[in-house]
């Protein structure tokens, strides 16, 4: 199925044979369906994926409208525990018509199983992975997988309904004087184009960074070692800053730093602690301030942290976006310690 769904988007344009490749290197170190990791990874449109999903399993798209308001009513006609373990949800009902939304509607034992317990005649609709994930999360309390991390406040994405929107945090700063200018801004697609041709890791933090630069006022990548994190690189407005490289940064137990660490879950909010005051000033910042910190997994294990702060109220909108950059960046990671380890061997 991920063959034919790449084979399609080839011929129509929307990726290129670099991009799928990359995208299948993804999927299968990361897991989950294939569509799924193209919008993550900001190659493929998630509405374009949808009609070209439609069109593959030849069942009409879901309206989107119909997971804003779902009736109690129409929820519980199924039972969590089928809910949960075929992922599908009940969106409108007509007569003995019951419209369900599907990452797979090729999955005929789930629609058998589901008109038998509930007698009615079951309608699938196509939904995204990521879509269905969030709509899931809402309305039946059915915790997301890690790669769709909730973050403080809610969900973050432009996916999620509007009333589970965090609100935007605006922290004045504080000095003056004219707004410097911005650096240039990298899209995600650039970005994944500069992570797939990065030789080395020095490359590849500076590709992660250029993005990180052109969406905060600022940012840095921290590392782990012995239980400690240790500075790699930072940027602030879109300049380096001195001094940031081999800074060490003790982690307190019970700290935001160490929860990221630890749980392997993003965080969004403020910060006032000793671990990540040490962080964020050494990258230009001050305290107490917003922050976001997404961890970056190799092999498993949380290697890395990327740290952003802004005063413009940016944190909240970037959250899905880095997060999905942190995974294009932990994928070429992984391939850059491949090659060396081939190359060594």
């Amino acid at each position: 199925m991920a063959a034919r769904l790449g084979e399609m988007l080839l011929k129509l344009g929307a990726l290129n044979a670099s991009q799928l490749e990359q995208v299948l290197r993804a999927q299968a170190i990361y897991g989950g369906r294939l569509g799924t990791n193209l919008v993550e990874m900001g190659l493929v449109e998630e509405d374009q994926l949808a009609r070209v999903l439609s069109e593959q399993l030849g069942v009409p798209c879901l309206d989107h409208d119909l997971l804003r308001e779902i009736p109690q009513s129409l929820l519980g006609l199924l039972p969590l525990e089928l809910v949960t373990r075929y992922r599908v949800l009940p969106v409108s009902l007509d007569g003995k018509r019951l419209v369900i939304a599907m990452a797979d509607p090729s999955d005929f034992k789930a629609i058998d199983e589901i008109g038998f317990i509930t007698g009615l005649v079951i309608i699938p609709r196509v939904c995204s992975e990521l879509r269905l994930s969030i709509a899931l999360e809402r309305w039946y309390g059915v915790k997301r997988p890690m790669r769709y991390i909730p973050v403080l406040g809610g969900v973050r994405s432009r996916f999620a309904p509007p009333d589970q929107q965090p609100a935007v945090l605006e922290t004045p700063w504080g000095g003056g004087g004219e707004e410097p200018c911005p650096p240039e801004r990298v899209s995600l697609p650039e970005l994944a184009d500069r992570l797939a041709a990065a030789p080395s890791e020095p490359e590849a933090v500076q590709a992660l960074l250029a993005y990180v630069a052109g969406e905060f006022d600022r940012g840095a990548l921290v590392r782990l070692k012995h239980g400690k994190l240790v500075g790699v690189r930072a940027v602030a407005a879109g300049e380096e800053v001195a001094g940031f490289s081999g800074l060490a940064f003790p982690m307190e137990e019970g700290s935001r730093l160490s929860r990221v660490v630890e749980e392997r879950r993003l965080y969004l909010g403020e910060v006032a602690s000793e671990a990540e005051g040490r962080l964020l000033r050494a990258m230009g910042g001050e305290l107490p301030a917003p922050a976001l910190l997404v961890p970056l997994t190799i092999g498993g294990e949380v290697a890395a942290v990327v740290c952003a702060q802004d005063r413009h109220g940016r944190l909240g909108g970037g959250v899905f976006e880095l997060q999905r950059a942190a995974v294009m960046a932990e994928l070429s990671l992984e391939m850059i310690a491949l090659r060396k380890r081939l190359i060594s061997g």
